[in-house]
C-alpha cells in the first residue's frame, strides 16, 4: 500500500488551491481557510473511534426499496476546537473490504474487481475535510474531498451541533458528530453494470444515483494528566515519572528497564509515560522516552508518530517532518501522521 501515500500527499497538501471547474464556486478552498486555529492544537488531536462510529449509506434499489449498508472498518484523526467549529479538520481512511449491506454475495459483488468498489486495486476511500462554515442555527457545513477509486470530488456535509465533552471510565474526552450528504455514485466510477443503470416502465433506474451518506463519529483524546493523577501511588508508571520528574531521565532508565524486562511495564505503559511528559513539557525526556520504547518493542508507524508530535511540541520542525515521514512509509494509511503532515505543510506557508 505504500503507493499510496505520495499521491494521497499530494491530495492533502495541494488540493487546498484546486476546485472542479464543475463544482459550485460557493465551495472553493482558500489556503488560509484550511487550517484554522490548529498551530494551538499540536498534541491535542482526537482519535476516531471506529468500534463506536458509523460510516454509512443508502440507496435506492428499484426506485423505492432503501438499501442501507456501512463500513466496519476505517482510521481516522480529528483536530477540533470546541469553542470554534472552523477548527475542525480530519482525515479519514475508510476500508473498502469492510463493507456491509447484510448481504455476503452482495458485499462480495460490490468489491469484486473491475466492478463497483474494485476493493483489489482500490483498498481504500479517503475523506479530507477543507473547510467549515458554521450555520446561524448550530452545526455547521462541512466542505470536503472525497476519494474513492481514482475520482476525487469536493462533497458538501451537513453537521448538527456536535455534542458537548464528556468523559468516560478511562479519562478520554469524548465528543460525537453526525452529519449527512447527498453523492452520485457515478461520479465515483461506482458503476456495476449498463442494467443497473437502465430505466424501468415507471421511469426510475434499476438503481438509483444518488446515495445518502450517513456519519455518526465518536472521537475520544486521552487526558493524560487526569490519567496520572488517577494512578496507584505503587502504579509502576507513576514510579517512573516521579524519577524523571525528580532527576532526569538517566535516573529512572533502570527503574524503565527493569519494569520492562519483568512485563510490569507494557507498549502502552510506555507510551502514557511518554504523554505525561509531553503535557509537563518535558520534551526532552520525553524524545528519550520514546526512542528507548522504539528500541525495546519496535520500531513502528505509531512510536514515529509518537516522536513526530513531541518534535513539533519543542519546536523541532524538520525533526518533526521526519519522524510523520518515517511513520506514514511504514503505514500509508495512518490518518494521524498524514494530518499532522498537513498541519506541517500549512505552517510552512
Amino acid at each position: 500500500m505504500k503507493y499510496i501515500t505520495p499521491i494521497l500527499l499530494c491530495l492533502l497538501v495541494t488540493s487546498c488551491n484546486k476546485t472542479d471547474s464543475s463544482e459550485d464556486k460557493s465551495l472553493e478552498i482558500t489556503p488560509e481557510k484550511v487550517e484554522t486555529d490548529l498551530l494551538n492544537q499540536i498534541g491535542q488531536d482526537y482519535l476516531i473511534d471506529d468500534q463506536h462510529s458509523y460510516l454509512g449509506f443508502k440507496i435506492k434499489y428499484f426506485g423505492y426499496s432503501p438499501v442501507r449498508g456501512r463500513f466496519n472498518s476505517f482510521d481516522g484523526t480529528v483536530f477540533y476546537d470546541t469553542s470554534n467549529h472552523a477548527s475542525l479538520c480530519t482525515t479519514i481512511f475508510i476500508d473498502i473490504n469492510s463493507i456491509n449491506t447484510g448481504n455476503e454475495r452482495r458485499d462480495n459483488d460490490l468489491k469484486r474487481e473491475g466492478t463497483w468498489f474494485d476493493a483489489t486495486n482500490h483498498p481504500y476511500a479517503t475523506f479530507s475535510s477543507k473547510r467549515v462554515v458554521p450555520k446561524a442555527e448550530g452545526g455547521f457545513e462541512l466542505i470536503a474531498e472525497l476519494t474513492i477509486k481514482d475520482s476525487t470530488k469536493i462533497i458538501q456535509f451537513d453537521f448538527s451541533e456536535p455534542t458537548g465533552i464528556s468523559r468516560d471510565w478511562a479519562m478520554n474526552e469524548q465528543i460525537d458528530f453526525e452529519g449527512k450528504a447527498i453523492i452520485s455514485r457515478q461520479d465515483f466510477g461506482v458503476y456495476g453494470g449498463d442494467f443497473w443503470s437502465s430505466v424501468m416502465e415507471n421511469g426510475l433506474t434499476q438503481l438509483s444515483d444518488e446515495v445518502e451518506l450517513e456519519l455518526n463519529i465518536h472521537c475520544r483524546r486521552p487526558d493524560y494528566q487526569a490519567r496520572y493523577d488517577d494512578m496507584d501511588s505503587t502504579d509502576v508508571r507513576k514510579t517512573i515519572l516521579g524519577a524523571i520528574k525528580l532527576n532526569g531521565f538517566e535516573a529512572a532508565l533502570p527503574i524503565i528497564n527493569e519494569a520492562f524486562k519483568k512485563e510490569e511495564l507494557s507498549s502502552g505503559g510506555m507510551s502514557t509515560i511518554g504523554y505525561v511528559l509531553n503535557e509537563w513539557k518535558r520534551y526532552e525526556d520525553a524524545v528519550a522516552l520514546f526512542e528507548l520504547k522504539k528500541k525495546l518493542v519496535d520500531e513502528n508507524a505509531t512510536v514515529y508518530t509518537q516522536l513526530g508530535i513531541t518534535h513539533l511540541l519543542a519546536g523541532n520542525d524538520s525533526l518533526a517532518k521526519s519522524f510523520f515521514k518515517n511513520s506514514y512509509a511504514l503505514d500509508s494509511i495512518n490518518s494521524r501522521a498524514i494530518l499532522y503532515s498537513r498541519l506541517m505543510e500549512s505552517m510552512s506557508h
